[in-house]
């Protein structure tokens, strides 16, 4: 009798600390990762995604698929007002020619985006919100790594993702629980890396390379980046800032010279100035990074948060055992 009331007692308390979970950008390159990190602690989590075969996609992970626009004030904000929201809008993607035109008209439907769902989650219900937002808007770092000063808005790349960053401010005041994460340059077995790392060294073809020397970034594993991301739902602090990257920063060149020497394949490298680079449609590793972006996670270590892949060799030997697996 004591020991099923104490495993009544047990599976009560598993249920209880179960938490509801939304997530937008579910079908991304860190959103799925984050879902499947979620689902493996045992949270109910619900994807927004437009595509069918995402949808399909999430629902293997283990996630109830919300099929949904962000622009668009649907039926899917009905599922938004969950315990932890978590909000990966779409950023310009990388090597994307912007102008003054193009960069104003990204802003706007973001800040749309933005309103659409914090308007829908403002209540008692949500505990916290992480906005990922991302680190590109801070502009070039110089030799010192950035810690959370305001971005200065001097490029078109910056003036997408100030507008509605500016606007988290009165979000705040209003009482919404948000945390804002911002992701360094993310690599894994996906997106960028696997297209421009993964699969041209792995087929002995050549890894463009933009001028004689390559920027310093600060990167973060996706697992870790996604770890990251649920730590701050758990522990952030509401109306800060945190940079999700490792300690060490890398010159970019770094992730093609690393993970071909750990496969055990030649590298091969095509230097090409800047500008021809860029003619050639801005084919190098990491795309829009064209100088210094480095930042502390100083306050991140600070909540107590530990990598999983602190140093790009852990990460890339990951990603080798998941593409041998």
């Amino acid at each position: 009798m004591v020991f099923n009331a104490l495993t009544q007692h047990t599976r009560h308390m598993a249920v209880d600390t179960r938490t509801t979970c939304f997530v937008t950008g579910a079908a991304g390159f860190i959103g799925a990762e984050l879902v499947r990190v979620l689902v493996a602690r045992g949270h109910q989590v619900f994807g927004l995604t437009q595509s069918v075969k995402a949808a399909a996609r999430l629902r293997r992970a283990g996630a109830i698929a919300v099929m949904g626009d962000l622009l668009e004030a649907g039926r899917w904000r009905d599922e938004a007002a969950a315990g932890w929201v978590f909000h990966l809008p779409p950023c310009p993607a990388g090597g994307l020619r912007l102008g003054r035109r193009r960069a104003a008209s990204i802003a706007r439907a973001r800040v749309v985006m933005d309103a659409h769902l914090l308007d829908a989650v403002a209540g008692d219900a949500t505990r916290r919100i992480v906005y990922v937002a991302d680190s590109s808007c801070y502009g070039p770092s110089g030799p010192r790594a950035v810690l959370d000063e305001k971005p200065a808005v001097s490029s078109a790349r910056q003036r997408c993702l100030t507008p509605s960053l500016e606007r988290l401010g009165g979000y705040l005041i209003a009482g919404l629980p948000i945390v804002t994460a911002f992701p360094g340059l993310v690599y894994g077995n996906g997106s960028w890396f696997r297209e421009r790392i993964v699969q041209p060294v792995m087929a002995g073809r050549r890894i463009l390379q933009s001028g004689k020397t390559t920027p310093w970034v600060s990167p973060i594993h996706v697992h870790d980046c996604a770890r990251a991301l649920m730590h701050l739902a758990e522990c952030g602090e509401v109306g800060s800032r945190y940079f999700l990257v490792n300690s060490d920063p890398i010159r970019i060149q770094e992730f093609a010279r690393v993970f071909a020497r750990l496969a055990n394949h030649p590298l091969r490298v095509w230097r090409v100035p800047a500008a021809a680079a860029r003619l050639l449609g801005d084919r190098t590793p990491a795309g829009y990074v064209r100088e210094d972006a480095v930042f502390s996670n100083i306050r991140l270590r600070e909540t107590g948060f530990h990598f999983r892949y602190p140093t790009l060799e852990q990460g890339i030997e990951q990603i080798l055992g998941a593409i041998h697996e």
